[in-house]
């Protein structure tokens, strides 16, 4: 099963701006080196990570659950799922090192009620939580939340 990630307004708006703000600015430098490399640099600090992080799309198969970045794939294996759920992550959660709405919500994040959690989601009415047997903790979102909730559930337990 494969799922799409959309990502929400905020996080668009955010992206856009951000981005050519800084392109806009690095442009604008261009004639002062120093002031275009430091603004050149602080786009790429900014782009990179969200090559590797940045969630496109949720596939699961019979053996992993997939998130699927521009330039790398995060795995769950499908024999450590120990409970999913549908679930909405709060505004209220910390960002312990994740990007809180620079393409997509990802990184390491914690909330009062689930603890530390790993998230790839876009919008969080799209998300489902995964818990896994060896301690770790996972909302991941896409369009079709409750299809892949269901198809995950399916699975780990044929795994079982």
């Amino acid at each position: 099963m494969k799922s799409r990630v959309s990502y929400s307004t905020f996080s668009i708006v955010l992206s856009a701006s951000v981005t050519i703000f800084l392109l806009a600015l690095c442009l604008r430098s261009s004639k002062e080196v120093e002031m275009f490399y430091t603004l050149a640099l602080l786009l790429v600090l900014l782009i990179i990570p969200t090559l590797f992080f940045a969630p496109l799309s949720i596939r699961a198969d019979k053996d992993y659950i997939t998130v699927v970045s521009p330039l790398k794939r995060h795995r769950i294996a499908m024999n450590d799922v120990e409970s999913v759920r549908l679930f909405q992550p709060t505004m209220g959660a910390i960002r312990i090192f994740a990007s809180g709405g620079y393409f997509g919500y990802w990184g390491i994040f914690r909330e009062g009620d689930i603890g530390k959690y790993t998230g790839y989601y876009g919008k969080a009415s799209d998300c489902f939580l995964i818990r896994t047997k060896s301690g770790r903790t996972y909302v991941l979102g896409c369009n079709k939340p409750a299809d892949m909730v269901k198809f995950i559930e399916q699975s780990a337990a044929d795994k079982d």
